[in-house]
C-alpha cells in the first residue's frame, strides 16, 4: 500500500501540471506593478515598460484565464504603478536596482 502511494506521488511530482509554478496574480501583479513604477521613475522609456506590460499581461491571461487576471492582476498591477510614480524619485543606488530588476523582467522567458 505504502509503495503504491508512493508511486503515485512521484508520478504526480512529473506531470507537467505538477512543473508549473502557482501563481498568485494579485500578488504577481503588485510586484511587476513596483518593477515598472520604479523603472518608471528613474527614467525608463514608456515603450519598453508597456511592452513589458502587454507581454506580461498575455502571460498572465495563459496562466489563470482573463477573469484572475483582469479582476486580480492588472488592478494590483495599476496600484503598485500609481503608488511608485507618486512617490519622490529614488536615489541613484535605487534606480540602478530598479532598473536592473526591470531588465530581468524584460528579458524573462
Amino acid at each position: 500500500m505504502l509503495a503504491g502511494l508512493a508511486t503515485g506521488a512521484a508520478r504526480a511530482q512529473t506531470t507537467p501540471e505538477a512543473a508549473k509554478p502557482l501563481v498568485i496574480p494579485q500578488a504577481e501583479g503588485e510586484r511587476q506593478g513596483k518593477i515598472l513604477g520604479r523603472a518608471l521613475a528613474c527614467g525608463a522609456e514608456r515603450e519598453r515598460v508597456e511592452r513589458v506590460l502587454r507581454t506580461g499581461r498575455a502571460r498572465m491571461l495563459a496562466a489563470v484565464g482573463r477573469a484572475l487576471t483582469e479582476e486580480r492582476y492588472v488592478l494590483a498591477l495599476d496600484d503598485a504603478m500609481r503608488l511608485e510614480t507618486s512617490l519622490p524619485a529614488p536615489s541613484p543606488g535605487a534606480c540602478e536596482k530598479a532598473l536592473a530588476a526591470f531588465e530581468r523582467l524584460e528579458t524573462a522567458p
